[in-house]
């Protein structure tokens, strides 16, 4: 009977922590799993249209495809979404969050220098990826965390 309630009390954090792990952090997640695949219609699926009118879906995925292999799989990305009071106010003026509360940064590290900050938007029926930018470590604590 110790053995029983000793497992429930291990596996109870864990399964929690997949289920309270935010959609939009997931949206970024699961973009990165297309593109690793090389499924281009799915990674579109993730993106706003005016994100892919400048960014060509062919180089975007292949672009997170080789982030992915460069860090050796989705799981070790550390995406994370990151909330408001983390981030420096001129960053939260630069992307409309103060203005509208749908928006989420979600980060993901690309390689051991580089992290890329994604904005998510919250929609009627789904998130959407419409913004994207890769940044140094540096540069990254400087203009984006507080």
């Amino acid at each position: 009977m110790k053995r029983l309630v000793l497992l429930i009390v291990i596996c109870i954090p864990i399964f929690l922590a997949g289920c309270l792990s935010p959609n939009s952090a997931k949206v970024v997640n699961d973009m990165y799993q297309a593109a690793l695949m090389e499924e281009e219609e799915n990674v579109a699926s993730y993106f706003s249209e005016e994100y892919l009118e400048a960014h060509p879906i062919e180089e975007l995925t292949n672009e997170s495809a080789e982030d992915v292999r460069t860090m050796y799989g989705v799981n070790m990305m550390n995406i994370t979404l990151i909330r408001d009071r983390e981030l420096q106010d001129n960053y939260i003026e630069s992307i409309g969050l103060s203005d509208d509360q749908d928006l989420y940064v979600i980060t993901a590290q690309t390689d051991e220098t580089e992290v890329m900050v994604w904005v998510v938007e919250r929609g009627k029926s789904q998130y959407t990826i419409i913004q994207g930018e890769r940044y140094d470590f540096d540069t990254y604590n400087e203009k984006v965390l507080d």
